[in-house]
């Protein structure tokens, strides 16, 4: 027995060196992260209001922004102060609670999976309302997938996130059904969206809503890219997450393509939306179950 371990550690040693060697000679070179955010040509900017910040910086969470204050095609304006989106509350410091109290939130939309609410729950907001609505996106096997792609095939792993958006697209149209059906709801205003890092499965959302109350395709994905500010709070966060996979040669910086918020990423996901649904209001009224009554409140709420 003691033979037959010793064989297995040399073995176990001997594909890790070979895996370390592969990884070290095949790290692809990925662009800085705040060269993917886009900005905004001048007639498409966001609606000037000095009461009002997109970017609300808080010490415990991250990537808290107001989606309020953009055009529509429309020549309307999505209003300030009605919905935000973020990364999980789990970390709030007391301060951070009285900034949120200060937004007035009345309504929580947690996406997080089951796994992930038990993990690290979120610090409540003593005064509103929490809706867990989880999107799992993730299905057995997947995180092997991702780790054989990472040790043989990045140009695999450099797609896998537009794989997961669309897979969110097509199985958790209800959750966007559900959250949308909330906003038509005055006394849920505002509300709050978020999942762990507040740039995928929030991101697709806001996108989805946004693109629906009318806001040009190209100032949906330029919001959308914004979460690039926060890369190193994701990088940070992914450092924990590989620490198993040293022994590989595998890093944080490894994760990158899952980490940033590519424009390219979200144009091909909306692209697939659209040809497989025929537009974003075709898909929320079909696939998602809300009707144009329902809407017609959600536009009433939160354009001005």
């Amino acid at each position: 027995m003691k033979t037959r371990a010793l064989l297995s550690l040399l073995a176990l040693g001997g594909v890790a060196l070979t895996t370390r060697r592969l990884v070290r000679r095949e790290k692809p070179a990925y662009p800085a992260p705040e060269s993917l955010i886009i900005e905004l040509d001048t007639e498409l900017l966001p609606h000037e209001d000095s009461r009002h910040d997109r970017t609300i910086l808080l010490e415990g969470a991250a990537n808290l922004r107001d989606i309020g204050g953009y055009r529509t095609t429309s020549g309307r304006y999505v209003r300030w102060g009605r919905v935000y989106r973020s990364g999980t509350l789990a970390a709030l410091t007391d301060s951070d609670l009285n900034t949120l109290a200060a937004l007035g939130i009345k309504l929580v939309c947690d996406l997080r999976s089951d796994d992930e609410v038990s993990t690290a729950p979120d610090r409540r907001l003593p005064d509103a309302d929490y809706a867990r609505i989880p999107i799992n996106a993730d299905r057995d096997g997947d995180s092997r997938q991702r780790l054989r792609a990472l040790l043989f095939d990045k140009s695999r792993f450099n797609t896998m996130l537009l794989e997961i958006y669309r897979r969110i697209i097509d199985e958790h149209a209800a959750v966007f059904g559900d959250v949308i059906r909330r906003l038509a709801d005055e006394n849920n205003l505002p509300a709050l969206i978020h999942c762990t890092a507040g740039k995928d499965r929030a991101g697709l959302a806001a996108a989805i809503l946004l693109l629906a109350l009318g806001v040009p395709e190209e100032t949906v994905i330029a919001d959308y890219t914004l979460s690039n500010r926060y890369y190193d709070h994701f990088y940070r966060y992914a450092q924990q997450a590989v620490q198993r996979l040293a022994i590989l040669g595998i890093s944080a910086a490894d994760m990158h393509p899952m980490l940033t918020a590519d424009p390219k990423t979200l144009k091909a996901a909306l692209d697939y939306l659209i040809t497989k649904y025929g537009s974003v209001r075709a898909y929320l009224r079909d696939r998602a179950g809300v009707d144009d009554a329902i809407f017609d409140q959600v536009k009433a709420n939160l354009l001005t």
